[in-house]
């Protein structure tokens, strides 16, 4: 162990972008009308083809930092390069 303080390696705080996600969330579903064509996919596959790819780079970068707050790290590390995944 070398005694560093590692919490200077989680990306920074999104707190704003967390609260509109929350909004979101608890928004109702999206009408039929209005749905794309991932939206019709079995829950499996919506998954595999939306959330698996950036969750496991995340969990990549995680397992190599070792940040002292994972879980915010990965919310941190998701609202950052979510543009990255996006269609």
């Amino acid at each position: 162990m070398s005694g560093q303080d590692n919490s200077n390696t989680a990306p920074p705080s999104a707190q704003p972008e967390a609260k509109e996600i929350t909004e979101k969330l608890d928004a109702p579903a999206l009408d039929e009308s209005k749905r794309g064509p991932v939206d019709n996919l079995p829950a499996r596959q919506y998954l595999e083809q939306t959330v698996v790819p950036i969750v496991l780079q995340g969990m990549n970068t995680i397992a190599k930092e070792r940040p002292p707050n994972p879980i915010e790290y990965m919310a941190a590390f998701l609202l950052k390069n979510k543009h990255l995944y996006e269609k």
